[in-house]
């Protein structure tokens, strides 16, 4: 189910212009650790990523002080990308940010577009979430498998051959993330590291991180 997020970024907005606060990271500190470790470690400083759903942006602003030069964030809210632009600013971050929305047609028709290029990572932490999450009507259920259909279709031909698309979710199960992504032209390269709590005697995580790869 569709989440609207522009009124929360227009409040963040808001606050980083009257305070200078970015804000915090919902998946927390220890998934962003979690992520840029394992980024470190498999992916080269020029190769080209793509933040979908980037939001203010600042996993990938940390990725730039890293060391990485060939980052795209990208948002189809404009507030999102306003108030990613005007921390870039601060941080004297460069890094491109579009407004543009994923589950458009991908290749794009318009010129110049990050949906016209091909990615050795795509980052979703949070995106297929947003999407992909209901409790609801047999309408909505249909709408969400065409999201899932969409979003592995288009995340599949922006990757180059062999590409990685990382995704961070905190609404689905290791076990549920194998089976919609893991088996649709993708497969599960790493699960990564992340905290764990036990809940009636079952071991489980909060948010789950995974590294798909792409297979054809």
């Amino acid at each position: 189910m569709e989440v609207n997020m522009d009124k929360k970024y227009e409040e963040d907005l808001e606050n980083f212009c009257e305070h200078g606060d970015v804000g915090d990271d919902w998946c927390g500190d220890e998934i962003v650790q979690a992520i840029l470790t394992w980024v470190k470690s498999n992916i080269e400083c020029d190769d080209s990523i793509l933040d979908m759903g980037c939001g203010n942006a600042a996993i990938i602003f940390q990725m730039y002080h890293q060391g990485y030069v060939n980052i795209t964030g990208i948002d189809k809210s404009p507030v999102a990308i306003k108030l990613a632009t005007e921390i870039s600013h601060q941080e004297c971050v460069k890094v491109n940010l579009q407004v543009c929305d994923v589950m458009g047609s991908v290749p794009s028709d318009v010129a110049n577009s990050p949906l016209n290029k091909k990615y050795r990572l795509i980052l979703d932490k949070g995106l297929y979430d947003s999407y992909s999450t209901t409790k609801s009507t047999v309408y909505t259920k249909t709408k969400v498998e065409q999201f899932r259909e969409t979003y592995l279709k288009n995340t599949h031909e922006l990757l180059q051959p062999g590409g990685i698309l990382l995704v961070a979710t905190c609404c689905h199960t290791e076990a549920d993330m194998k089976q919609t992504i893991g088996k649709k032209g993708f497969h599960v390269q790493k699960v990564l590291p992340t905290p764990t709590f036990v809940f009636g005697g079952k071991k489980g995580h909060n948010v789950t991180v995974i590294a798909f790869r792409k297979t054809d």
